[in-house]
């Protein structure tokens, strides 16, 4: 089956990281798009600990597509660190935050931090499709409201 390529749109917010990675597909052959912690200082996730990292990004495809966030092997098999809450509606505008769950048991001291700019998750969008980066500003992003705008994490109901 053929890749599709298609455009999504993104703006970046103030507390951004910037690292090369960001919304850059490893390989040619890669599924999954990296994002960044976008974080002032190191984040330490305790055993049996959830978070939610913020990226500094807001993106944007054209309905019907959807992302799904998943974890990075590396972080998930060398330090039992996981994504958890792992859908991005078309319709959500706002700051995309990563859930990440420290698998370890508690009490075991396996700690694991997040320095500002690391690479936390790996993102997908349904099969064939192909994510192919378009930088705008946060006004023009704005311009692409819906009427779920930003409302996230629960705002559809419990």
């Amino acid at each position: 089956m053929q890749r599709i390529d298609v455009e999504v749109v993104y703006t970046k917010l103030a507390h951004y990281a910037e690292n090369p990675a960001n919304l850059s597909y490893a390989t040619e052959g890669s599924a999954c798009f990296d994002i960044c912690a976008a974080l002032k200082e190191p984040l330490k996730i305790a055993p049996g600990e959830h978070v939610g990292v913020p990226t500094g990004l807001k993106v944007a495809a054209e309905a019907p597509l959807w992302f799904r966030i998943n974890s990075r092997s590396g972080l998930a098999i060398k330090h039992g660190i996981i994504t958890i809450a792992g859908i991005i509606d078309t319709d959500y505008r706002g700051e995309w935050i990563v859930g990440l769950l420290n698998t370890n048991a508690a009490g075991s001291g396996k700690s694991y931090t997040i320095a500002p700019g690391d690479k936390i998750a790996q993102v997908e969008l349904p099969f064939p499709y192909h994510a192919v980066f378009k930088e705008i500003s946060q006004e023009a992003f704005d311009e692409l409201s819906t009427s779920r705008g930003e409302a996230g994490f629960g705002s559809s109901g419990r």
